[in-house]
């Protein structure tokens, strides 16, 4: 694991970003409410059907947490909704309802919606239309928001930021996110990046249920900027969305192979004003060819649901190789993976190691408590991904640790 030569650490920091940032410790919906009422005039969701203010969100988001409390629920919410504008909306209600929501992997099949809704302890399906056919049969009650009544009341929200918000399924459980740890994947974001504060989010998922979408989206929202929404087709069709000129996008590795493939670059995807790529370990040919298509530079993104964003690029240094730097408010620690020990040689004595990551992002943990031990190694969350880093600090991710295959498969 070690190198055969010493080296003298030079590690590079993007200039006047700071490493670590102060994170709220208030629930999301008390911030939220506060932002949008300030902004209240301003476009908040935007679609080529419609826009809502975030004086119009307000009330709705109010309307619906109102029904919400009138329920009493006793477990968390989960939200059935293929439409990604309506979904978001439904857990902004969730969360001022002060009951955590669950955000499921909506392409997975019945079966494994059914297992995840029983360990994220759902008692509701709550959806803006129908919800999709893999909730059928589930044993548990479907809700349409039109069915909702209730006053909403402000009390009734979350009392602490370290409460659950947000459940989202993981390779090695249901990963449950507090409002504080959401809080802390946006300002990681916004403190790497500072111009992200002032931009549009183009959210091209079906689905918030990703940890990508849901850390841009808190990050779009804590700061009234628009949301912009557009499916695959109007991606496709270079159909125009007011309001989301000059938003940044963030791509998974799949839907950027799904570009390559097809040799066309959707309008909205050239024209963006930052193009982040969610991946694991990439070759650089890879990259020049899809930068070559695009006719513009990516930055490379890596993160998990357990922690959000942990690594990415820097308008300042893009390097071909890697995936660039630790964000702000995390540290990585390297670990060995043969013993799950952290390692008392630094990362620029290694010519490898896995992935350990001490971040203010990092979840609560998962719904089934007994799993939590296996992921920490002193203070630092296991991620079972290998990686090396270099002199000055550039990332570079490997692929998956044995253990980490074997862990994950074993849950």
């Amino acid at each position: 694991m070690s190198k055969v030569g010493g080296a003298l650490p030079s590690w590079y920091w993007p200039p006047g970003v700071p490493r670590r940032v102060p994170v709220a410790q208030q629930p999301l919906d008390r911030l939220l409410r506060q932002r949008f009422t300030k902004v209240k005039d301003s476009p908040a969701l935007v679609s080529t059907a419609r826009t809502i203010s975030y004086g119009e969100l307000l009330a709705r988001v109010q309307e619906i947490a109102g029904g919400l409390q009138a329920l009493k629920l006793a477990g968390s919410i989960a939200i059935g909704e293929t439409d990604a504008l309506e979904g978001l909306t439904l857990l902004l209600g969730g969360l001022f309802a002060g009951r955590p929501v669950f955000l499921s992997d909506q392409s997975t099949d019945s079966e494994v919606i059914r297992s995840q809704l029983a360990e994220a302890k759902a008692s509701i399906v709550l959806t803006s239309g129908q919800a999709g056919k893999q909730f059928e049969g589930a044993g548990i009650q479907t809700v349409h928001k039109e069915q909702l009544q209730g006053t909403y009341s402000e009390t009734g929200g979350a009392k602490r930021a370290t409460e659950a918000a947000v459940l989202l399924p993981s390779g090695r459980g249901i990963v449950v996110h507090s409002h504080f740890s959401l809080s802390a994947m946006s300002a990681s974001l916004a403190a790497f990046i500072i111009k992200l504060r002032e931009l549009p989010f183009l959210c091209t998922e079906p689905n918030v249920g990703s940890w990508e979408t849901l850390a841009a989206v808190t990050l779009a929202l804590l700061h009234g900027m628009p949301i912009a929404f557009a499916t695959p087709e109007e991606l496709k069709t270079g159909a125009a969305l007011s309001g989301a000129e000059s938003a940044y996008v963030i791509l998974n590795r799949r839907d950027a192979d799904a570009i390559l493939r097809e040799g066309r670059t959707p309008r909205a995807i050239s024209e963006a004003s930052y193009l982040f790529v969610s991946m694991g370990p990439f070759a650089p040919k890879w990259r020049r060819k899809f930068e070559k298509l695009v006719g513009r530079p990516i930055f490379p993104l890596w993160g998990l649901p357990e922690l959000g964003p942990v690594v990415a690029s820097h308008p300042t240094w893009m390097p071909l190789y890697g995936h660039g730097f630790p964000l702000v408010n995390v540290s990585l620690v390297p670990i060995d993976p043969g013993t799950g020990k952290v390692s008392i040689v630094p990362w620029e004595l290694l010519e490898e190691a896995e992935v350990g990551v001490e971040a203010l992002s990092v979840m609560a943990g998962y719904t089934e408590s007994a799993r939590n031990a296996s992921v920490r190694s002193g203070t630092a969350l296991r991620t079972y991904e290998i990686a090396s880093m270099d002199h000055v600090g550039v990332v570079v991710l490997r692929g998956p640790a044995a253990r980490g295959q074997e862990a994950a498969s074993a849950n």
